[in-house]
């Protein structure tokens, strides 16, 4: 039997891409061997079984990336989901510093929040679910979260089997997203691969083509505490963020979705251009936390790749800094996990507009015009943030008020660790949010002559001193 043709980059990005080719490309090419025994640095191991959608058992397969500084991630092909991230601290011990659970019972039944999974095909939102191609054409997207597609949708790329095989030192998972799947038109072939550096850096890059066209934002959602992932809120508060960011896009609250403006920083809370410390940061925000997408700083109008973030823990002394191609990075602190229990933050109940003001104080809108950006919302100018942060007296008490634990429901994590809102911070690099939806955000569309290519590093660290 003869072999397939191979078919150069250029091809690929000059001929429509047929959904027979794009398997043939992602399956069989004479240099990726689905076999583990060429490396000493991937290890497989059978992590459970789950029945498909045909009620067959599918066998989950783990994967653990080490280096030689004792550096581990594992990595389960059920979502393209990283497990664990084991780095040491300043002293040189080691501690899980990712957000996770224990089985992949847990991964399927308890992860509603999509902790470690791949997300796609597009993250975030696409409001009211429906698509609009160049030929006028409406597709309308299965809706997950109060009328709106979110995150890939019921069934996005976080809650399916991946393909997996490894090549070249580095793990490859691939999946075929089927014509119609989600409501998105189009066969989408994803592969995202993964490689542990001797430097301490988790690779991560996604690549994609399509039969159709389609819109396209993949990411990993991992949720990180550098202090250990059991540590919660009250090691979260420890960290120092920095986030190379001169705007941000302004959102609708309370879903949270954008408006198709964005906005600038300066004087507001959202400025993280200098490392804040987020127990003196979180008084400054509007539900005490961050749950925000930047538009990172490029300098000139180009794909540049650069740092985009960069996360301090100082006591443990380690350090995660995030280089990215992509254009935005959104920010969350785990806003939206159960309140269970004890909070550090008294949160009080505070009066909003349609538009979420980033500042430290809400003052109430006066009077309301058009927006020219987007005409489904109104909006206002912001009011600036009066007092800076060095000014201020930051004192975090217990807050006497404790929630009613029997009404809401405990996210148990590893170890039965309760992750509660704050324990820990997702820094996850992306597109322009709800893109197809803002046509003055750069677009997400990807058509069959193209391909898609994005890359994140993760790169762990310690600093000097933890004096």
């Amino acid at each position: 039997m003869d072999s397939p043709k191979k078919l150069s980059s250029e091809t690929m990005l000059l001929n429509p891409i047929s959904a027979d080719v794009l398997n043939d490309l992602t399956y069989v090419t004479e240099e990726q061997p689905k076999s583990v025994n060429d490396t000493n640095l991937i290890i497989e191991d059978n992590y459970g079984c789950i029945k498909d959608d045909n009620g067959q058992n599918v066998r989950v397969i783990k994967y653990t990336l080490k280096n030689e500084q004792r550096v581990v991630i594992e990595i389960i092909n059920y979502g393209a989901t990283v497990i664990s991230c084991w780095v040491p601290n300043a002293l040189g011990e080691l501690e899980d510093v990712l957000l996770g659970f224990d089985s992949i019972e847990d991964y399927r039944l308890q992860n509603t929040h999509s902790i470690g999974g791949t997300l796609g095909r597009v993250t975030d939102y696409i409001s009211n679910g429906r698509l609009e191609n160049d030929k006028g054409e409406i597709y309308e997207l299965i809706k997950n979260r109060d009328g709106h597609h979110f995150n890939g949708g019921e069934k996005g790329f976080d809650k399916v089997m991946w393909d997996g095989y490894v090549a070249d030192g580095e793990l490859v998972l691939t999946y075929s997203s089927k014509d119609g799947e989600e409501g998105y038109p189009g066969t989408f072939l994803a592969r995202t691969t993964f490689r542990l550096t001797c430097k301490n850096e988790l690779v991560v890059n996604y690549v994609g083509m399509t039969s159709k066209s389609t819109p396209v934002n993949m990411a990993s959602n991992m949720f990180f505490n550098l202090a250990g992932q059991n540590t919660g809120e009250s090691q979260l508060m420890n960290h120092s963020i920095m986030v190379n960011a001169e705007e941000y896009v302004a959102i609708k609250v309370p879903e949270r979705r954008p408006v198709g403006l964005i906005k600038n920083v300066q004087h507001t809370c959202l400025d993280l251009r200098v490392p804040r410390l987020l127990k003196k940061a979180f008084p400054l925000v509007p539900g005490f936390g961050y749950n925000h997408t930047f538009k990172l700083y490029k300098g000139k109008d180009r794909k540049a790749f650069n740092l985009a973030a960069s996360l301090v823990h100082k006591q443990s002394g380690r350090v995660l800094d995030i280089y990215t191609d992509m254009p935005c990075i959104y920010i969350n602190t785990a806003q939206d996990f159960p309140n269970y229990g004890k909070s550090l933050f008294k949160e009080e109940v505070l009066k909003v507009t349609n538009i979420e003001a980033p500042i430290a104080k809400f003052d109430k809108y006066e009077s309301e015009q058009e927006s020219f950006m987007s005409e489904e919302y109104k909006f206002s100018s912001d009011t600036e943030l009066i007092e800076e942060e060095h000014n201020l007296d930051y004192e975090i008490k217990e807050s006497s008020t404790q929630v009613n634990v029997q009404e809401i429901k405990p996210l148990k994590g590893k170890s039965n660790t309760i992750y509660n809102k704050h324990s820990g911070i997702c820094i996850r690099p992306q597109l322009f949010p709800d893109a197809v939806v803002h046509k003055n955000f750069n677009s997400i569309i990807l058509k069959p002559s193209n391909m898609y290519s994005q890359q994140v590093i993760y790169k762990f660290g310690v600093i000097a001193s933890t004096d």
